[in-house]
């Protein structure tokens, strides 16, 4: 049976003293280790964080490093400052990873929200647009005449009689036609936009 293989023993010991019996394989003495140093770890990282998940983590990653790298370390000062300094590393390693997330995040959302959006309704209009000029080209030939004169000339429905040798009532008529054609066409365009 190893040397201070008991709790009890193991309390006893300084900090450096069961970080050597750890580097020799004695688990217990990493046990030790972590319920002296958790909690405290875990205040420091807390206090900065405010988040308890982030500060559990920040904790589990330095007794994880602990526990893989433990042969390799050699202490120039105690074993709690040595912790207190990789905990504060990995507090500000993280802040800075979540500003650099934070700081895309951002920049995505002004993407999105500035850009993203006005080229959407962009390429909307342009298509809106295209689909309503499909719609004209469409409509009956004497129709569409009568609506294209309404709609890109400054012309009065009896003006546009008079051009097209039509009854005033006609071209009311066909506008109101070209209209309503043009709208039920839009609706279902619309729909699947």
């Amino acid at each position: 049976m190893h040397q201070f293989t008991y709790a009890s023993q193991l309390n006893e010991l300084n900090d450096e003293h069961l970080l050597e019996l750890f580097q020799q394989g004695n688990t217990h003495a990493f046990e030790e280790l972590y319920k002296r140093f958790w909690g405290v770890l875990y205040l420091q990282a807390y206090r900065i964080l405010e988040q308890e998940q982030d500060a559990q983590d920040v904790v589990q990653e330095v007794f994880t490093t602990l526990w893989t790298k433990a042969a390799g370390i050699s202490l120039s000062g105690s074993l709690a400052a040595y912790l207190y300094v990789a905990t504060r590393n990995r507090v500000l390693n993280l802040l800075a990873s979540k500003r650099t997330y934070q700081g895309h995040l951002s920049s995505l959302k002004q993407f999105i929200s500035g850009t993203e959006n006005t080229s959407l309704q962009y390429i909307t209009e342009k298509e809106i647009t295209a689909r309503i000029e499909r719609e004209i080209h469409a409509l009956p030939v004497k129709m569409r005449e009568v609506f294209e004169l309404s709609r890109k000339t400054a012309l009065t429905h009896k003006e546009i009689a008079h051009k097209l040798q039509l009854s005033q009532e006609t071209v009311k008529k066909q506008i109101s036609n070209a209209i309503r054609t043009l709208r039920h066409k839009m609706a279902h365009f619309s729909f699947f936009l």
